[in-house]
């Protein structure tokens, strides 16, 4: 399948970004056969990509394909993991947005970015959800946050999944499987923009987790 290539929604790039999503794209290849549908139009309109958390490796999946589509979402990462010196400094080059404490404000942050016509993606499972602990749509709960954002930001909300990312690295293992038997197939497969307009968030949240409910039948 492959990588989709750029979109038509297309903006620039920061170099480290680039250079990430590169490595990351080497990475993808050699420990899977990856793909990604295309990102569709969204009009310029401000856009909260809304992703399930599946695998350790999801973010490696996401910059390698969003810098691909050139469209460089920052993506809120859960703040403790920037107190690894390292690894710290690397979600700051690739622009992650520390989230859920640590003393800055994600959703200022977020809204901020927002407003410069940037895209944020936002994993509202909060966390790795191994198998086990899925439901039936393959999703772990919902934490609150992501669809005020996106309220406030007067944004839309659209749906991405991972497909097969735990294949390569799951919740459970220290690092990736460096010598796979055989590589599996992880996409990145991409929803329809929703439209928030005076609906409620149940209702919202329902068709968030249908839409990627019906990607991760995919696999």
């Amino acid at each position: 399948m492959g990588f989709a290539g750029r979109s038509t929604n297309s903006i620039p790039v920061p170099g480290a970004y680039a250079f990430a999503g590169w490595v990351f794209r080497l990475f993808a290849r050699w420990m899977s056969k990856p793909g990604s549908d295309p990102l569709p139009d969204l009009n310029g309109r401000a856009t909260v990509m809304v992703a399930n958390h599946s695998s350790i490796s999801d973010v490696f999946y996401a910059i390698a394909t969003l810098s691909n589509w050139r469209y460089p979402a920052r993506c809120l990462v859960r703040y403790s993991y920037f107190g690894n010196p390292l690894m710290g400094a690397f979600l700051r080059s690739i622009d992650c947005i520390p989230a859920g404490g640590g003393g800055s404000d994600a959703t200022a942050i977020a809204l901020d970015t927002l407003a410069s016509g940037r895209p944020v993606a936002i994993m509202p499972e909060g966390r790795v959800t191994p198998r086990h602990q899925r439901e039936p749509d393959g999703m772990g709960p919902f934490r609150p946050g992501f669809i005020e954002i996106a309220r406030q930001a007067d944004a839309q909300i659209l749906p991405v999944a991972l497909i097969n990312a735990d294949e390569v690295w799951d919740s459970r293992s220290k690092l990736p499987r460096l010598l796979p038997i055989r590589r599996p197939s992880v996409t990145l497969g991409v929803g329809t923009p929703i439209q928030l307009g005076d609906r409620d968030d149940a209702t919202i949240e329902a068709e968030v987790r249908a839409q990627r409910a019906s990607i991760l039948a995919q696999a």
